[in-house]
């Protein structure tokens, strides 16, 4: 909700496999994706958008408690993603998207999917 209403279009999902569905078709700016999530892992969601073409290069922002796990290291490695600890300050988590979506880059308003169990 903080997203939207500071201009961010988002798409949410509850869960790992929905957040695959979601980017089905559309392809955001970012995703910012919880590490431990129903269904399927945002690790797993990370590497399914790492295989296909329009999301090879879409940068992958995880919220983590997680931080120095080796499956998140491994993950990291594929490149584009970086992630933010749990508990997170919104202030960090938005400059932190600022900074990955860069300054000016977009005419439209950046598009974010969101894939998190308590959002």
């Amino acid at each position: 909700m903080r997203l939207t209403a500071g201009g961010y279009e988002t798409r949410g999902a509850a869960d790992g496999l929905l957040a695959l569905e979601v980017v089905d078709g559309w392809t955001p700016d970012i995703v910012v994706c919880d590490v431990m999530m129903p269904h399927m892992s945002g690790l797993s969601v990370a590497r399914e958008l790492r295989v296909r073409a329009d999301t090879l290069s879409v940068p992958i922002l995880f919220l983590t408690a997680r931080c120095f796990d080796e499956d998140i290291q491994e993950v990291m490695a594929l490149g584009g993603m970086t992630y933010v600890g749990k508990p997170f300050d919104f202030t960090r988590l938005e400059a932190t998207l600022r900074s990955l979506l860069g300054d000016g880059e977009h005419t439209v308003e950046p598009a974010v999917t969101v894939a998190n169990e308590g959002t």
